[in-house]
């Protein structure tokens, strides 16, 4: 994705063209920081297509294996993370548009009718589609249309996009909405409604992307949410799987490389590197981010220096261009 938002992990979509918020990226989990992208969200809305192998997407305590031919619908502003499964190759087409270009005027009457009830229904957080029955079929053909017409960029493609999301926005709005306007009951594989935990964990990351140079404790990171250092404990192992310690210094890792890569040409030096994300010695510093990535900080930034960045990891949503 160009120009990533390192800052946040709510993630900020920069489209190449301001005009026309629609990209299709080319996401392959095992090549990535981690090997998965890491947890995040966007107020974009979100399509995935699984091209190749199996991926595993998670939704707080929720997750879900999507194989080969599948697809996910993620509504905007629902944190998730996607891993490969058991470590194989797999490829996944991602389309993300803001839902402004469907609607430019988001009060408008049409808005009220045919948007909202989709984007800012808080209940609905994703939907799997599978082959199993007509109309997921059709949503899948409508998203390979979309990534290919993305692709091939021949002329008129912007429209061909909008008039091939309308249609299928009006798929996806009938399995929501009855004609009468009136909520469908829940289909399998949709999302529930946001649980305390999601709106936590997403308080604290915030927490802890603004506080990560500092000798932040779990004590701080629990006030931050107002929970207790057990609960606050629970609750990162029940949304991302992991501590809020592991959680501190996977984003600390994650800006030290970030730094390194954003000073090529004047590097700074590894002990003050290590101070700029948290760490007051040098060589745990040095240590943690071999773990990471499997090299010294020098030896990555050698690695950067000869534009070697198929090796160097990547970060969040970074989704490279077909």
């Amino acid at each position: 994705m160009p120009n990533d938002s390192y800052e946040s992990l709510q993630e900020i979509v920069e489209h190449e063209n301001s005009d026309y918020p629609v990209g299709v990226y080319y996401v392959e989990p095992t090549e990535m920081f981690m090997e998965h992208v890491r947890f995040h969200w966007h107020t974009e809305i979100e399509i995935d297509l699984i091209k190749e192998g199996s991926a595993e997407y998670r939704f707080g305590e929720q997750s879900f294996v999507l194989h080969e031919g599948q697809a996910i619908y993620i509504n905007g502003n629902v944190a998730h993370s996607i891993s490969a499964v058991d470590d194989s190759p797999c490829v996944i087409m991602s389309l993300i548009f803001s839902p402004s270009f469907l609607f430019p005027r988001t009060n408008s009457n049409v808005a009220n009718t045919y948007l909202r009830p989709i984007s800012e229904d808080t209940s609905f957080k994703f939907r799997i589609f599978s082959n199993k029955d007509r109309m997921d079929k059709a949503i899948i053909s409508y998203v390979e249309d979309i990534l290919y017409t993305n692709l091939s960029k021949e002329f008129g493609y912007e429209l061909k996009t909008q008039s091939l999301l309308c249609q299928l926005w009006l798929l996806l709005l009938s399995d929501r909405v009855s004609p009468a306007g009136r909520p469908l009951p829940e289909k399998e594989n949709t999302g529930s409604s946001m649980t305390a935990d999601e709106t936590r964990i997403k308080d604290a990351i915030l927490f802890i992307e603004q506080q990560y140079a500092e000798q932040i404790t779990l004590a701080d990171i629990a006030d931050s949410i107002h929970v207790s250092k057990s609960e606050c404990c629970r609750c990162f192992n029940r949304a991302v799987n992991m501590t809020p310690f592991e959680y501190l210094m996977h984003y600390r890792i994650l800006k030290a490389a970030d730094m390194i890569q954003k000073n090529i040409k004047d590097p700074i030096p590894v002990s003050e590197l290590a101070a700029n994300v948290g760490f007051n010695n040098a060589s745990y510093f040095n240590k943690r981010f071999r773990e990471y990535f499997g090299c010294t900080p020098t030896q990555y930034r050698k690695m950067a220096k000869t534009d070697h960045r198929d090796k160097l990891g990547t970060f969040g949503l970074s989704l490279s261009h077909i």
